[in-house]
């Protein structure tokens, strides 16, 4: 079954005033830890005057798993980078980084309160951002006996495969292409039929987009 992933549509900054604190909700989307933590030192060092500047990100650590983490950045423990962290979750993206500073305005929120006004501005980032989803794809390359490339080339194409480029050799030809997860086996069934079998079929790469 074809994956997907869901990432924010876009970066931007969130504001909104909590019995008289200041919350901003900045989130990115990010392609490993290494460019979430430049992303939260980056806000650190823009709001380095701010009382707080909670964090959580979580992204890809292999296939099908996740890193997650949280800094409650002198917050409570569990008052503000796990509501931060679970906002991520809960809209089920993937490569995010969320930083939600805080000014103190004098009110204290307790600990309730605190939990709501960080996951509050996390949800809040998220929904103006938006949610992009990327597909699954495979580079692929096909390999089949001379006369049988044209059959390769016409079933890439009835797919909607992008072909980018076919070799020649004594040995035979190879197609190589780039086709959506989801049509993998259809080419499969349809290959095994029309070449009876006579193929071979390897995963070169897979990616999102």
């Amino acid at each position: 079954m074809a994956r997907k992933k869901l990432r924010p549509a876009q970066n931007i900054e969130v504001r909104q005033s909590i019995k008289d604190s200041k919350f901003f909700g900045s989130i990115f989307s990010v392609s490993s830890r290494e460019k979430a933590e430049m992303r939260i030192n980056e806000i650190k060092a823009k709001y380095d005057d701010a009382t707080h500047n909670v964090s959580a990100f979580r992204v890809e650590a292999g296939q099908n798993e996740a890193l997650e983490y949280f800094d409650d950045d002198g917050e409570p423990a569990g008052s503000s980078g796990p509501p931060v962290l679970e906002a991520i979750k809960g809209a089920d993206l993937l490569n995010t980084v969320i930083i939600v500073t805080r000014y103190f305005g004098g009110t204290k929120l307790g600990i309730g309160g605190l939990i709501r006004a960080y996951g509050g501005t996390a949800r809040l980032a998220i929904q103006e951002a938006g949610i992009e989803e990327l597909d699954e794809f495979h580079k692929i390359e096909v390999e089949v006996s001379f006369d049988k490339i044209g059959i390769v080339l016409a079933q890439l194409e009835a797919l909607e495969a992008e072909i980018n480029e076919s070799k020649y050799s004594n040995q035979g030809a190879v197609a190589a292409a780039v086709i959506r997860a989801d049509k993998l086996e259809p080419l499969k069934k349809r290959l095994k039929k029309k070449t009876a079998g006579d193929y071979e079929l390897k995963i070169v790469t897979t990616f999102f987009k």
